[in-house]
């Protein structure tokens, strides 16, 4: 009779997806007494585990109509009655509840709840037990009113939110299905959990009068078992049940290959015709998919296994291996030194890790001394590949989302040990006159660790449904079908580990010969890129930061970017607000011929005490670069070669930011451009960025989009803003007429440096 009680029993007592499947029945224990329609009192029992004691609580419910479309129920304690007695003798304390709820259904169609708990539980009760259960457990309560009244939409007001609850929905309905039997019964068990969905949900009913391949496709998403891919080019309307078939397997076979799950449904949408037509007629489908590639991965997903294992396995044998050679180095005369710079460079990385770590958890203590445990284990890479495969999102502790975050943490690593410490034992390696097989495995090990990582981050970048999206015209080369996709990574990671070994053999050969040799190869390949970024006016880095900080900051970015470029080849940082397309083939090309001129120098021209088989070198030279020239044939032969100038294009950032807000269609993705420096948009802002923000100022105002908030109208400049919206900042939030006068703190501008700026 009245909506708020239905929608807070239908759940809990018909649909299996919330863990019920009895009928509710008013003379159970926990209805002591039912005096009318809209009045209930009832015990509530929670059992904690020995020695806590258990908790009982009495509250009397009503609920009345408010008006013709509100409802508010209210719950108040009561300390005692008749029908409750403590028949077993067990310490139980009285736990008081006060909650109010008011539910008011809108005018789209939609209902907006607000309540009110206080909770009460009486003694004492760890703080972990509370965060991590009972808090949770009440607010499920607001899941089951928001799953009744999703289930009740019909098909034409379903929205992009609302896929993403259906998608919760059907996942909740899988598991609690398979709950129901054994282990050999999950495939069918699984089956009956999505048909009960689809009985339960409105829309989808009438959704499988149009489509009722949908049913087979839904039945064969739940088996969730890695297949070959299909790919079928029906039209829509044409689809058939072996069609949908194919499709599963295309949905299991992208998500094998992809890293996360928007990017899986990305690629399993963009391969299939009929997938398209349907994403154009029904907005909710893609995130309605995205909810179940997020469960297939957690589930059983062979590639997010193989990802975590790998990065885990060569990570780990990498820091056991470099702790194997600082200890001998110790032990052996004369290779002291070489043992003291290994045990700095790993103790400078733990300390990197661990600070930013730090700047990325420092809301949450808890989750800052876990990741500590995690890095000090020597498993954070395999704990940062599972957040990023399984589609974690980011959370209110965290500063920037877990692949930025697993981008800073490999960044790390690499710049602060591995790279370092490759040159280091090669060095050692080349000068001792017994050199070990040990020493060897060690170097190969590190330079595996760097070109696994470095591929890893280049195709988690680039498979990015987001940034797909927001710049499409740059992030695409790694193809969408699943097997040229295993080509594309294979080939840039064998690509990255014969570069890495050139390069850190040539840098050895020159520092053997003669240190001031490494040194001049260094300044004058860092120069040339320098003097190139600062000829183009492209020096400046794209954060908006003021002061000389700012400069100060481009040119330590721009030195850790070269390095970075040199030794693990990253394929995002051709991008124009980094390297640029131009100087990062530039720099492979400069690097490459650098490891044949010191092989020159070392064999004809060196007369010093080392001795080492010069035909084993060259070899080995022409070994390297074999693999080097077969790798960049496989890359380019699996790419999405449509994305081939990325590579050599000369945008600068200025110009990439002009044609990405021109091409942009989506004000979310326009609105970046004033979250970066001013150097971004000058000399054509005034005449497309500025018009734009003062047509569509007070409608932001009244709408208030997600992204309009202080911290983007603080970047804005003020002659962006319309004149009396502009009077009313400076009234308000401290503006000034003149932009240059404003001064962000010290801090702020930290956090933005450290924080970072998605780029667009």
């Amino acid at each position: 009779q009245v909506a708020a009680r239905v929608a807070n029993f239908y759940h809990k007592s018909k649909n299996p997806a919330f863990k019920r499947s009895e009928q509710m029945n008013l003379d159970e224990k926990s209805y002591l007494e039912v005096p009318n329609d809209h009045n209930a009192i009832v015990v509530q029992h929670f059992s904690f585990p020995s020695p806590l004691a258990d908790r009982e609580g009495i509250v009397n419910m009503v609920w009345k109509r408010t008006g013709d479309k509100s409802i508010v129920v209210t719950v108040h304690p009561l300390m005692s009655h008749p029908k409750v007695e403590n028949k077993d003798g067990k310490v139980v304390i009285r736990a008081t509840f006060k909650n109010t709820f008011l539910i008011t259904q809108l005018d789209d169609g939609t209902s907006e709840i607000e309540y009110g708990v206080h909770i009460n539980f009486g003694g004492y009760l760890p703080r972990t037990i509370v965060n991590e259960f009972i808090i949770p457990s009440f607010n499920r309560i607001l899941s089951h009113y928001q799953a009744y009244f999703t289930n009740s939409l019909e098909l034409e007001d379903l929205t992009a939110k609302d896929g993403k609850l259906l998608g919760e929905i059907l996942i909740n309905q899988i598991k609690a299905a398979r709950k129901r039997g054994s282990r050999r019964m999950r495939a069918d068990l699984g089956k009956a959990g999505v048909d009960e969905f689809l009985y339960c949900s409105v829309a989808m009913r009438r959704l499988l009068v149009r489509f009722p391949w949908l049913r087979i496709l839904l039945h064969e998403i739940s088996l969730n078992q890695v297949n070959g891919a299909r790919i079928v080019k029906v039209a829509l309307l044409d689809m058939t049940e072996a069609d949908a078939i194919n499709l599963a397997k295309a949905f299991s076979a992208s998500i094998f290959t992809s890293t996360e799950p928007a990017s899986a449904v990305d690629q399993w949408i963009v391969q299939n015709v009929a997938l398209e037509e349907f994403e154009k007629e029904y907005s909710w489908m893609r995130p309605f998919f995205v909810e179940l590639a997020k469960y297939t991965l957690n589930a059983s997903n062979l590639g997010l296994r193989l990802r975590v294992f790998a990065g885990a396995l060569l990570s780990t044998t990498d820091l056991i291996t470099d702790i194997y050679m600082t200890i001998t180095f110790f032990n052996t005369e004369g290779q002291e030194g070489y043992g003291s710079i290994n045990a700095w460079l790993i103790g400078l990385t733990l300390i990197g890790q661990i600070n930013n770590s730090y700047i990325q958890n420092k809301k949450s203590m808890r989750h800052f001394f876990k990741d500590v445990l995690y890095i000090l284990t020597g498993v954070k890479p395999a704990v940062d590949a599972y957040r990023v495969g399984s589609g974690a999102e980011k959370e209110d502790h965290q500063l920037v989302d877990p692949l930025t975050g697993m981008t800073h943490q490999k960044g790390i690593e690499m710049l602060a040990e591995a790279i370092p410490s490759s040159i280091v034992q090669i060095y050692a390696l080349l000068l001792a006159e017994d050199r070990k097989v040990d020493a060897l495995i060690s170097i190969l090990v590190s330079a595996a660790t760097i070109a696994f990582t470095s591929s890893m981050i280049s195709y988690d970048w680039d498979t990015s449904a987001e940034r797909r999206k927001s710049t499409p015209e740059f992030y695409g080369f790694v193809p969408n079908r699943a097997r040229s996709r295993a080509v594309c990574f294979i080939s840039m990671t064998t690509l990255t580990f014969s570069h890495v070994l050139l390069l850190t053999f040539a840098c050895a050969l020159l520092a053997i010969m003669n240190v001031r040799w490494l040194l001049y190869f260094i300044f004058a390949d860092l120069g040339v890129y320098l003097v190139y970024k600062t000829l183009r006016r492209d020096f400046n880095y794209y954060l908006n930061i003021t002061g000389p900080i700012r400069y100060v900051n481009s040119f330590v970015h721009n030195i850790c970017t070269k390095i970075a470029l040199n030794f693990t080849l990253i394929f995002q940082l051709r991008h124009p607000n980094e390297i640029g397309g131009v100087m990062f083939v530039f720099s492979i090309l400069s690097s490459l011929i650098g490891c044949f001129v010191s092989v020159y120098l070392f064999t004809n021209h060196y007369n010093g005490n080392v001795k080492i088989d010069t035909d084993m070198l060259q070899i080995m030279l022409v070994g390297l670069f074999t693999i080097w020239i077969v790798s960049v044939v496989a890359f380019v032969s699996s790419m999405n070669r449509s994305f081939l100038h990325t590579f050599y294009n000369a945008n600068t950032m200025n110009e990439h930011c002009r044609k990405n807000f021109l091409n942009s269609r989506d004000e979310e993705d326009k609105q970046w451009i004033l979250m970066k420096h001013p150097d971004c948009y000058a000399g054509w802002g005034d005449e497309h960025v500025k018009p734009w923000t003062l047509k569509n100022w007070e409608r932001w105002e009244k709408e208030k989009p997600s992204w309009f908030t202080d911290n983007w109208i603080e970047n804005v400049p003020n002659e962006y803003i319309p004149y009396e919206q502009r009077v009313k900042y400076r009234k308000t939030k401290g503006r000034v007429d003149d932009p240059q006068k404003r001064r962000r703190s010290s801090l702020a501008q930290v956090k933005t440096l450290l924080g970072g700026v998605e780029e667009r």
